[in-house]
């Protein structure tokens, strides 16, 4: 699996997720490397997989936290959101399926 690959899997809760982990953090960003980049439809499937509980409030923290602070992933696309996921105190808490049907409403009408 490469970079790329693991990304895919850490970011989309793939079913390799946990050994992606060891090869995204061996990985070295690479000063001209492309920035894997988070749209609205990674964020759509995520907080999908929030509803459906096969994720947590803590995994959707998590989440947002790593994109916000990785140079090598670009989630500017969808800034706001990952705003209000990586600090769920000040937005209303992740625990609230309410505030994520909201968010996911207002994506899916865009």
């Amino acid at each position: 699996m490469n970079k790329q690959q693991a990304l895919t899997q850490i970011l989309t809760f793939g079913p390799q997720r946990d050994s992606a982990f060891s090869v995204f953090v061996s990985a070295d960003i690479e000063p001209n490397e492309v920035p894997f980049e988070v749209n609205q439809q990674h964020l759509i499937m995520v907080l999908e997989k929030y509803l459906a509980d096969e994720i947590d409030a803590d995994d959707l923290e998590q989440w947002a936290n790593l994109i916000n602070f990785r140079t090598d992933i670009d989630g500017s696309d969808i800034e706001g959101y990952l705003y209000a996921l990586a600090n769920p105190e000040m937005m209303g808490n992740n625990d609230n399926k309410a505030n994520i049907l909201r968010m996911l409403a207002v994506l899916t009408q865009s």
